[in-house]
């Protein structure tokens, strides 16, 4: 890993966290997870993932393995698709981040009720949307910024 991508990853993961607050809710790090397993960097991928998987445990407050679930998933959904879908399609990302919305309905509530919380519904509802919207834009500006680094066998 060059000095370019090193930047890139840990810039990408100071903006992430730092959006992740300002708009609770929405995981802005899957979309990197996701360009990771599509450059085929596995060490790369296995590291950033882990990494991110401690940030979204550590700064989360459902019980332990929420992020577990939602990156385990996140990587099955992927690699479902792949095998569907030309990895690199923008609808196969934007089905991607439907699948995502839907997952953040489905594991806030399961893990909600695991803790007996209750969860304001249209909150919940309205952080899934954002999810599914936010999720293939972001994927794109990433996947276009990764692809024109220094250095990159891809840029143009």
């Amino acid at each position: 890993m060059n000095a370019f991508a090193i930047a890139f990853w840990s810039m990408f993961t100071l903006a992430g966290v730092w959006l992740q607050g300002m708009i609770p809710g929405v995981d802005f790090l899957a979309p990197g997870l996701i360009l990771c397993l599509q450059e085929e960097k596995w060490t790369v991928s296995a590291w950033l993932g882990l990494a991110w998987l401690f940030i979204q445990e550590g700064t989360g407050s459902l019980a332990f393995g929420t992020g577990l679930l939602w990156y385990g998933a996140l990587v099955g959904l992927y690699y479902f698709g792949h095998w569907l879908f030309e990895a690199k399609n923008f609808l196969f990302m934007f089905i991607l981040g439907i699948c995502l919305g839907i997952l953040h309905l489905i594991l806030s509530h399961v893990m909600a009720v695991l803790q007996d919380w209750t969860l304001p519904a249209d909150r919940i509802l309205v952080e899934g949307l954002l999810q599914a919207l936010i999720f293939p834009v972001e994927w794109g500006l990433v996947y276009l910024i990764y692809n024109h680094l220094p250095e990159n066998p891809h840029a143009v």
